[in-house]
Formats: structure tokens, C-alpha cells, sequence
């Protein structure tokens, strides 16, 4: 399952940043075909010369900063439908960034746990930087001041291939790579780095992994306490336990497949039993 996760991973990140295939083959300017007024489901900058869809994080700042309501039924409508389809899935199976994160984690150094308290750096992200600054100044923060990859796919970039950009760039333009190295460097040392601490695309689809229409559902008559999916977790949760339905989880399926009685079910979870851990035995009996 693990290879075409991967597979659909590297589909994925090419499918929406395919703009070389349409007509662009330098990087010095943003695409703006027909695509771009839809959105990706996962984090992909509007601004990537090559991103042929929007990103739903700039998007929504874009409304709540200058949209005559501060708010869009079609970008509100667009997470639920995803969120309540997919959960986190979309980070573990669609993400670009997700991906990028996943390669540089295999970089052979150290590896450190992740410090959970981090975590919480998520909810400011999503309250103060995509809702609260955009609503009462009118801009969208989250994107000027943090998200690495606006920094990556479009910063770098137009940085190199855009005159008009090179002679704009100042001191913003350095701390930018200065936090996106900061990122790229915790995701080589931590899994997913960038996700636990500061994505609140993660943040707003992992509210939904509990009611997701496709994702995973658990048998605790089979399970007999071995950890197996604890070990190989690479966010840390214990599966066997409920956690997989928390908004932690990506969805990697890596329990699914490490474990050797069966316990984990991948697919439409309504259709499933005891999906739900109101329902569940203690497994560890």
C-alpha cells in the first residue's frame, strides 16, 4: 500500500503544478488558465508559476481580507466537501507539500520525536494569520509572513527567473527562506514538521477525520496488544487505542499494513463496524 501511496503522491504533485504542460515553460510568471479558479486540495501556492489551481488557504484569506461578506459559500463548501469526504487523507495521500515533507524525512541523520505542545502553534496559525489579521487589516498573513510553500514554489523561483520580482526583494523576502529552511530542516529531523506545527489546511481537515466518509475503521475483537501500529506510526499515536481517528493522523496506512491480525480496514467507514471508539471493546483485554 506504502508504494502507491507514493505513487498517487508524486501523481498528485505533478497534476497540480502541470502549467510546463499548458503552454508555460519558464517559471517568471504566475499561470492563469481556466484551472486556477478552482482549488487544490491540498497546499499548493496560487503563486507557483507552474500551480495550475488555487490553494484553498490563500483563497480563503483572499475572501475574508477583500470579499464584500469576508467570507466564500464556494471555499466554505469546498473544505467541508473534502474534509467530510476525505479527512486527513488528503494530507497523507494528495499534498505536495506533504510529500516534500516525506522525502526529506528518509535524509539518513537523526530523528527526534516531535514536542507535542508544538501543535498548538497550529490554532494560531488558523485563528490569528488566516481569519483574524485578514478580517480586521485586510491581509492575508498567512501567506505574506509564514506559508513555506509560497516561499518555495513561488518566492525561489521568481526570485531567480523574474527581473520585475528581483528588484522588489527586501527583508521580507529573506526572513521568508529563513522560516522555510527553518521548516525544511525540522522535516528531515521530524516527521512532517511543517504539518504539526504551522499548517492549518492539516488543522481544519483533521476536524473531520472522525466522520470521513472514506478512511479507517478498527476490529478490536482481533487486535491482541502487540503495538505493532503504535511502532511504526509515524505521527506518533497509538491506533490500537482509538487515536487514529483523531485529527493527528494522515491517514498513511502504515498500521493498516504493519498489522498482522487485521484489526485496521481501509475504505468507506459508514459501511464498516466499530468505526466509531464508543463502540469499542478495550483491546488490550
Amino acid at each position: 500500500m506504502q508504494i502507491i501511496r507514493r505513487l498517487v503522491q508524486i501523481i498528485a504533485g505533478v497534476a497540480v503544478n502541470s502549467a510546463f504542460l499548458l503552454g508555460q515553460p519558464l517559471p517568471s510568471k504566475v499561470y492563469q488558465g481556466p484551472l486556477k479558479q478552482i482549488c487544490s486540495p491540498g497546499l499548493n501556492c496560487y503563486a507557483c508559476p507552474y500551480a495550475v489551481a488555487a490553494c484553498p488557504i490563500g483563497s480563503l484569506q483572499n475572501f475574508i481580507g477583500y470579499g464584500a461578506y469576508h467570507f466564500s459559500v464556494y471555499i466554505g463548501g469546498f473544505l467541508l466537501l473534502f474534509g467530510a469526504g476525505f479527512g486527513r487523507l488528503i494530507c497523507g495521500w494528495i499534498c505536495p507539500f506533504g510529500l516534500l515533507q516525506d522525502f526529506l524525512h528518509k535524509i539518513p541523520t537523526p530523528k527526534f520525536k516531535f514536542f507535542p505542545p508544538l501543535g498548538y502553534l497550529r490554532w494560531a496559525a488558523l485563528i490569528g494569520l488566516v481569519l483574524l489579521v485578514p478580517y480586521l487589516l485586510g491581509e492575508p498573513a498567512y501567506c505574506r509572513y509564514i506559508c513555506p510553500a509560497g516561499a518555495l514554489e513561488g518566492g525561489i523561483p521568481f526570485g531567480i527567473f523574474s527581473s520585475q520580482v528581483r528588484a522588489m526583494i527586501g527583508t521580507m523576502y529573506f526572513i521568508k527562506l529563513g522560516i522555510l529552511v527553518v521548516f525544511l530542516a525540522g522535516s528531515v529531523l521530524t516527521f512532517r514538521f511543517f504539518c504539526r506545527t504551522a499548517c492549518p489546511l492539516g488543522l481544519i481537515y483533521g476536524f473531520f477525520n472522525r466522520i470521513a466518509a472514506l478512511g479507517l475503521s478498527f476490529n478490536p475483537d482481533r487486535c491482541t496488544n502487540c503495538g505493532l501500529c503504535g511502532e511504526v506510526c509515524p505521527v506518533d499515536l497509538n491506533p490500537e487505542k482509538g487515536e487514529y481517528l483523531t485529527g493527528a493522523c494522515i491517514r498513511c496506512l502504515k498500521c493498516r499494513d504493519a498489522c498482522p491480525q487485521g484489526c485496521f480496514q481501509f475504505g468507506i467507514t459508514k459501511l464498516r463496524k466499530n468505526s466509531n471508539p464508543a463502540t469499542m471493546r478495550d483491546c488490550r483485554r
